[in-house]
């Protein structure tokens, strides 16, 4: 597991899921997790994140998605072909 900013994992990961865990607030309201799994499919991280939650022994946990540079339009994807 690596500690780091969730900020900076979501730009080190982009496009994937990314699941932490023994998440605590720094300064400016930052949040930082050790990243505990990195998976391509959401399914998968909210999957695991819900098991890790249920287990209880892994602090606060979060999934979230990486830095995602797709054009959106009012919030949807926009495919370029």
């Amino acid at each position: 597991m690596e500690r780091m900013w969730l900020g900076e994992a979501r730009v080190k990961y982009p496009k994937q899921w990314i699941v932490a865990v023994n998440i605590v607030y720094g300064d400016k309201n930052k949040a930082y997790g050790d990243i505990y799994m990195v998976a391509p499919d959401k399914a998968e991280a909210y999957t695991k994140a819900a098991e890790l939650k249920k287990a209880g022994n892994m602090g606060k946990v979060a999934a979230s998605e990486g830095f995602n540079d797709n054009p959106t339009i009012g919030g949807l994807a926009r495919c370029l072909l």
